[in-house]
């Protein structure tokens, strides 16, 4: 068995032992060792980790990480197999660390569409002793009489529990969809299990900017109104497709008055007009936005997604300073 030393950046260290063609993460999950992870594909940039040139790891190339940062060192864990012993460097802290993930039971206490095709739910949970997550995370919610869960990221903050908010796309033919038009009502009784993912902020980034497609703003606004107050510098870009599409317009306006360190930008692929820019929420990004220590969190659909990582390798951010959350949406 191989050694894993990580080394989390406000200075605590975990030991972890890797089996023979084990991944890190595979390791890190089977001893409930505190690593992020999510997609555990080598896409989202959840896992990634630093270790010195050289040092003796292999496996499948991340499609996250460049050869050119591979060579620097840098990995995904989830992808990453040792052949000796490594010390792995993190870019987040080990505390404070999210609950584990549990099952919870919670009523519908609102429900109102904020477009043609979303839904804005809150659930109080019955109780939320010695819960809480990370603004970014996810839950899987279960509506009465369905089966199986469905994924959905977690709008509000920490703060604000025992309430939690969430963002739904209605889907033609889908059946989360069916209930929220024909069945769902205050007082409806709910299944959840949270917290899930490793989608989170970097706090130690001189600059965020939070690129959001559609509903991936759920989970960009929970991390962006958890950091009200802090001071730090961060930039949202949302975009939408057409007007009809577009939705809490006016409660960002109102979250970006109450940050003045926050950028708001909206763009439309179809329909801009005012202060709502013509594009997709990559474009809106400028050259300002390419600074040395900026951190990039992109949440949305995986055209959006690919389209972001190009445009921000084209523009020099190396993958370490890029954090995504690809999300298909939930029927």
């Amino acid at each position: 068995m191989y050694r894993a030393r990580l080394e989390f950046n406000d200075g605590a260290v975990v030991e972890l032992g890797v089996e023979p063609g084990e991944t890190v993460a595979e390791a890190a999950m089977r001893a409930e060792a505190p690593l992020r992870t999510d997609c555990l594909s080598g896409e989202c940039g959840a896992c990634l980790a630093h270790c010195a040139p050289g040092a003796r790891v292999e496996g499948e190339k991340a499609a996250v990480v460049s050869r050119e940062e591979a060579a620097e060192g840098l990995v995904a864990t989830c992808c990453t197999r040792l052949s000796g012993d490594v010390e792995l460097a993190l870019d987040y802290a080990l505390h404070p660390m999210p609950s584990e993930p549990a099952k919870l039971r919670g009523v519908l206490e609102s429900h109102e569409m904020v477009c043609g095709s979303v839904s804005r739910l809150e659930i109080r949970l019955d109780d939320v002793e010695g819960f809480t997550f990370q603004p970014g995370q996810y839950l899987r919610l279960r509506p009465p009489g369905m089966r199986a869960a469905r994924a959905y990221s977690i709008a509000s903050t920490p703060a604000e529990l025992p309430l939690i908010t969430l963002l739904i796309r209605h889907v033609e033919g889908g059946q989360v969809g069916a209930w929220l038009r024909d069945k769902a009502a205050p007082g409806d009784r709910l299944v959840l299990q949270a917290p899930l993912g490793g989608f989170a902020a970097d706090h130690k980034a001189s600059r965020q900017v939070f690129i959001a497609g559609g509903t991936g703003l759920a989970p960009v606004l929970s991390m962006i109104a958890a950091q009200r107050g802090s001071g730090r510098e961060m930039v949202l870009c949302f975009g939408c497709t057409r007007p009809e599409d577009l939705f809490m317009a006016d409660e960002l306006a109102r979250l970006a008055a109450a940050i003045p360190e926050l950028d708001l930008r909206i763009a439309l692929v179809h329909g801009a007009e005012g202060a709502i820019r013509p594009g997709h929420a990559v474009s809106l990004l400028g050259p300002q936005d390419f600074v040395p220590g900026a951190v990039f969190h992109l949440c949305g659909p995986p055209g959006m997604i690919d389209a972001a990582r190009a445009t921000l390798r084209e523009n020099g951010v190396p993958a370490r300073a890029i954090r995504s959350e690809r999300f298909l949406v939930s029927t």
